[in-house]
């Protein structure tokens, strides 16, 4: 997408927010809500997490003509591996997925670790290369942390320290010596605050454009009463930042909306953030 400035990529990111427990209207009537607002904003591409419901990644690609091209990789059921799907307006290629097997907890109980262990099978990182642009794209979908324990030490801290690790070493091994822009995004499951989030930036390797106001990512309504919503999700850029600026980033769906069924609602527990780098012309 170009800018007056020259060229520049945007990328959106969204948990769709298609698991098992959550108290929002079914995916299928927030489709058109979400996606309406995704157009608006014109991304060149869009990075979706928890793609899981049957049919949805169809239904995602009809709400949104304007990104023809798909890096997904098949999955159980012939649904995206890792419930991760992206968009683009421009052809991908060298589209990979890393499954989180074998990544595990090391502390809790062994129904825990076990029920942990089993479900990090099913998550990974999506990686693929954006033609033509010298751009690498990750999308990422961590474990969730539902015990909200953040402190040093947390039962879920060894499985997630793994998972980043994983998403790491795909990015870095997708990387060819064509690669000048990385931009991975996701449902990263930990916030700024969390001892693994010095990690997540690879000592400075990674630029966080939502660092400086850190807002929550997760609708605070949604939480338990008394719980505090974080900024859990991440677009984090890595690149030569005088060749690559990062203009100011946006979050989308702060609010609610209307719904297929008419009523107003959340359409996704999590926000969407937007991150536009200008590349060189």
């Amino acid at each position: 997408m170009g800018t007056e400035e020259g060229e520049a990529v945007t990328l959106a990111s969204l948990n769709v927010c298609c698991g098992l427990r959550h108290p929002l209207r079914p995916v299928r009537e927030r489709v058109a809500g979400f996606c309406r607002l995704l157009e608006q904003a014109q991304p060149d591409l869009v990075n979706f997490q928890e793609v899981w419901a049957p049919g949805l990644a169809g239904l995602l690609r009809a709400h949104l003509p304007s990104l023809p091209f798909v890096a997904a990789r098949p999955g159980p059921l012939g649904r995206p591996a890792g419930g991760l799907l992206s968009l683009s307006r421009t052809p991908v290629r060298a589209v990979r997925y890393t499954s989180f097997r074998g990544t595990r907890p090391r502390a809790g109980g062994r129904v825990f670790r076990g029920a942990l262990a089993a479900g990090a099978c099913l998550q990974g990182v999506l990686t693929f290369e954006v033609a033509g642009r010298r751009t690498l794209v990750g999308n990422a979908h961590l474990t969730a942390n539902r015990d909200g324990d953040w402190s040093p030490g947390h039962r879920h801290e060894a499985l997630q320290a793994q998972q980043l690790r994983r998403v790491q070493e795909a990015l870095r091994r997708a990387a060819g010596p064509g690669v000048d822009l990385v931009l991975v995004s996701g449902d990263f499951n930990l916030p700024s605050a969390s001892p693994l989030y010095p990690a997540l930036l690879e000592g400075g390797r990674w630029r966080d454009p939502f660092a400086a106001a850190d807002l929550p990512t997760f609708q605070a309504e949604l939480l338990p009463a008394g719980a505090r919503a974080h900024r859990v999700d991440y677009v984090l850029v890595a690149a030569d930042p005088a060749r690559y600026p990062v203009t100011p980033a946006e979050r989308l769906l702060t609010g609610r909306a209307p719904t297929a069924s008419g009523a107003a609602g959340f359409l996704s527990d999590h926000l969407a953030q937007a991150v536009t780098v200008r590349t060189p012309r």
